[in-house]
C-alpha cells in the first residue's frame, strides 16, 4: 500500500472517530458523576474529598490543571475526555500491529489490514463515542490500558528496558486513574505465568509488583477510608436484563455477527492454495482472552462483596473487542470481508447502542437562575447527588446567566451526607433567615418540605421538568418556589376574587414578580397584563400571560392557594431615560374581546409603583 494511501485511510478513520466523539459533545447536560468530577477536581483538599469517594486521584488532579488552562465550560471539561479517546485510535493501530507481529503465521496483508480495521472498530465503538462526551475518566482508562498492553507486548517481543519502563509507568497511571484497571494487570500477570518462561516471566511479575507498590502509598493514605463507601446507588445486580444491556452496549444489536468475528479473531487463519488450510491459536491470543474474560468474571465476584457492577465499568472491554473484530475480519477473505466491513461501518454510523438520556439539569438550573433574585435561598436535594447543579450555579451557564449576587446556594444532599450529626439543626436555622426559597427536589427525603411547612412558608410555584430516561419510566423533576409573607392585607383586590398578595420589581433584567391568591373559586381563565408607561401614559413595554407563565390558569386554582407569576418587560421603540409607571390589569375574553376586571376600589388597573430607567444607548 502506498504511503499516501495509508495516510488517507488513517485520516478518514480519524475523521469518523472525531465526528462520533465531538458532534454531540455538549448536547446533554452534565449529570451527577460529571458534577462530582468537577467538585473533586476543585475541592481545596483533594485527599479529604476523595476519602469520601471510591476513586483514585489522577483524573481529578489532572482535570484541575486542565480546567485552569482551558476553562470550566462544559465543552472544555468534556474535551479533556475527547482527547485521550482520539489518542486511543492512534495507539490501537500500534497495538494491533504489535499483536500481529507476534502471530508468526499471519500473512503480511493481514498484519497491515488488522491495524486499520482495529482503528476503525474503535472509532465506531459506541462506548467510546458516548463516554468521550462525559467529563469522566473512562476514556483515560481506555487510553492507559491500551498503552499498558502495547508496551507490555513490545517488551516481551523486544526485551528492551525502555519498553518495560513505559509498561510499568502506564500500569501505575491506569490504576491511579480507575481501580478497575487492576483487572488488566491481573490479565498480564496470568499471561506471564502461563506463557512466559524463565527470566522473562520473573521480570514480568516483578514489574507488576513494582506497579502495585507504587499504588501502596495512596492505598495506605486514602484507599482504606474508601473501602466503606457505598456505590450501591449506581450498581446493579446481575440479571437477564443487565446481561442484555451489557450485550447491546458492547456487542451491539448485531451481537451474533460480532460474537462470530470475536471468536474467529482469537485465531490466525492460514490459507493454502485450495482455500482454508488451518486455524492456529498463538500465544498472544491468551492475553486477548484474559483481557476479555477476566474483567467480567472479577467484576461479578467483586460485586458479591461491594456494590460494583455497572455496564460502563466494563469499558476495559472496548479496545479488546475492537482488536478481535479487526483480527476476525482480517481472517475473512474478500469479497466477503468487504461486505462485512461495509455492514459494520453502516451500522456503526447510523445506529447507537450505548446511550443514556440524562436529566435536563442545565435547564433546571437555568430556570432557577433566571427567576431567583438577591436575598433568595436556592436549595437542591437530588437523591443520587446534586453536584451537577452546584456546577451550574457556581459557573457561567451557556446563555451567560448566573445566580445573582446575594442569592445563596446550598446542597441538602451534601450536608446530609457529610454532616449528618448537624443536618437537622442546621436546616431550620438556615431556612429561618430567608423569606423566599427555591428548592430543586428529586429525592425521597421530606425534611426540606417538613421544615418549610413548619416555618410558615407557602408553596407559590412548581415548575416541572419531565425526564424520560428513568429506569422505571418518566420521572418528573420539580423546581419549587416557597415564600413566607407578613400578615399584611393584599396590595390590591380585584372584583373577580383575585388578590395581589405581594409584588417585587426586578431591575436587571426588568421583570415584575407577582404573587396572587384567591378566597373564592375562579371559573374563568383570567389573563394578567403588566404594562410599563412613560410620563405621558404611552405604552413602552407590556407582558400578558396567565399566571406563572401560562402554567397555572386561574380556573384550576384552589381557595387560599398562592401563585407566583413573573412578567418580563423589555422596552421597545424610541424610549428615553426617565420615570416610568408599572401598571397591572386583569382581564378575560368574552366573544373574542378582552374585558377588564375592576379593582374593588373601582379602577380598571392598579399602579404598582414607579421606577427610573436609564437607556444605555443615550450615553453611547
Amino acid at each position: 500500500m502506498f504511503p499516501d494511501r495509508r495516510w488517507a485511510i488513517i485520516t478518514l478513520i480519524l475523521l469518523v472517530g472525531a465526528l462520533g466523539r465531538i458532534l454531540h459533545v455538549t448536547e446533554q447536560s452534565f449529570w451527577v458523576d460529571e458534577g462530582y468530577a468537577f467538585y473533586h477536581a476543585h475541592f481545596p483538599d483533594l485527599l479529604t474529598s476523595l476519602a469520601r469517594d471510591t476513586h483514585p486521584p489522577l483524573y481529578f488532579a489532572t482535570l484541575r490543571l486542565w480546567s485552569a488552562v482551558a476553562g470550566h465550560s462544559e465543552l472544555a471539561l468534556r474535551w479533556f475526555s475527547v482527547l485521550p479517546s482520539m489518542l486511543s485510535l492512534a495507539l490501537i493501530f500500534q497495538l494491533a500491529r504489535e499483536v500481529m507481529a507476534q502471530r508468526a503465521w499471519a500473512a503480511r496483508g493481514q498484519r497491515h489490514s488488522a491495524a486499520y480495521l482495529a482503528m476503525l472498530m474503535l472509532a465506531l465503538a459506541d462506548a467510546e463515542n458516548f463516554l468521550a462526551a462525559e467529563a469522566r475518566h473512562y476514556t483515560w482508562l481506555v487510553f492507559l490500558v491500551i498503552c499498558s498492553m502495547l508496551f507490555f507486548l513490545r517488551w516481551i517481543r523486544r526485551s528492551r528496558r525502555s519498553a518495560g519502563l513505559f509498561w510499568i509507568l502506564a500500569a501505575v497511571l491506569m490504576v491511579y486513574t480507575h481501580y478497575i484497571t487492576v483487572f488488566a494487570g491481573v490479565a498480564q500477570g496470568l499471561y506471564a505465568l502461563v506463557c512466559l518462561r524463565g527470566q522473562q516471566r520473573r521480570r514480568a511479575l516483578a514489574g507488576l509488583v513494582i506497579a502495585a507498590l507504587a499504588l501502596s502509598p495512596w492505598l495506605l493514605l486514602v484507599g482504606a477510608k474508601q473501602v466503606g463507601n457505598s456505590g450501591a446507588n449506581w450498581s446493579v445486580s446481575l440479571s437477564p436484563a443487565v446481561i442484555r444491556d451489557i450485550q447491546v452496549k458492547f456487542f451491539t444489536e448485531q451481537w451474533a455477527l460480532v460474537f462470530a468475528l470475536l471468536l474467529l479473531g482469537f485465531f490466525t487463519v492460514v490459507y493454502g492454495r485450495e482455500g482454508l488450510y488451518r486455524l492456529r491459536w498463538e500465544r498472544a491470543s491468551w492475553l486477548l482472552l484474559l483481557w476479555l474474560v477476566l474483567p467480567f468474571v472479577l467484576t461479578l465476584i467483586a460485586n458479591e462483596f461491594l456494590p460494583f457492577l455497572q455496564p460502563r465499568r466494563l469499558t476495559l472491554w472496548t479496545p479488546v473487542i475492537a482488536l478481535l473484530l479487526a483480527f476476525g475480519l482480517g481472517n475473512v477473505r474478500p469479497p466477503i470481508r468487504n461486505l462485512l466491513i461495509i455492514a459494520l461501518l453502516v451500522y456503526g454510523l447510523f445506529q447507537v447502542d450505548f446511550y443514556r438520556v440524562k436529566p435536563k439539569w442545565r435547564q433546571v438550573a437555568d430556570l432557577t437562575a433566571r427567576y431567583a433574585v438577591s436575598g433568595d435561598l436556592v436549595l437542591t436535594d437530588i437523591a443520587g447527588g446534586d453536584y451537577q447543579l452546584g456546577y451550574y450555579f457556581n459557573r457561567e451557564l451557556p446563555d451567560g446567566k448566573l445566580l445573582p449576587d446575594g442569592a445563596r446556594y446550598e446542597s441538602l444532599k451534601i450536608q446530609r451526607d457529610f454532616y449528618p450529626e448537624t443536618y437537622e439543626s442546621w436546616l431550620p436555622q438556615l431556612l429561618d433567615r430567608f423569606d423566599t426559597v427555591w428548592l430543586m427536589h428529586w429525592s425521597n427525603d421530606p425534611s426540606a418540605f417538613n421544615w418549610l411547612r413548619e416555618l410558615g412558608f407557602l408553596r407559590t410555584a412548581d415548575f416541572i421538568h419531565a425526564h424520560d430516561g428513568g429506569a422505571s419510566g418518566d420521572i418528573d423533576m420539580h423546581v419549587y418556589r416557597y415564600d413566607r409573607f407578613a400578615d399584611d392585607p393584599p396590595l390590591v383586590q380585584f372584583d373577580n376574587g383575585m388578590a395581589l398578595k405581594a409584588a417585587k420589581i426586578v431591575e436587571m433584567p426588568l421583570r415584575v414578580d407577582l404573587v396572587w391568591e384567591t378566597a373564592v373559586l375562579l371559573n374563568l381563565d383570567f389573563t394578567v397584563s403588566v404594562k410599563l408607561l412613560d410620563e405621558n401614559d404611552l405604552l413602552v413595554a407590556q407582558h400578558d400571560s396567565q399566571p406563572q407563565l401560562n402554567l397555572r390558569p386561574t380556573s384550576n386554582w384552589h381557595i387560599d392557594e398562592t401563585v407566583f407569576s413573573p412578567h418580563e418587560l423589555e422596552p421597545s421603540g424610541n424610549w428615553t431615560s426617565g420615570e416610568y409607571r408599572i401598571v397591572i390589569e386583569v382581564y378575560f375574553f368574552e366573544a373574542g374581546q378582552p374585558l377588564n376586571i375592576r379593582t374593588t376600589s373601582g379602577s380598571n388597573a392598579f399602579t404598582l409603583g414607579t421606577m427610573f430607567l436609564q437607556n444605555s444607548s443615550e450615553s453611547a
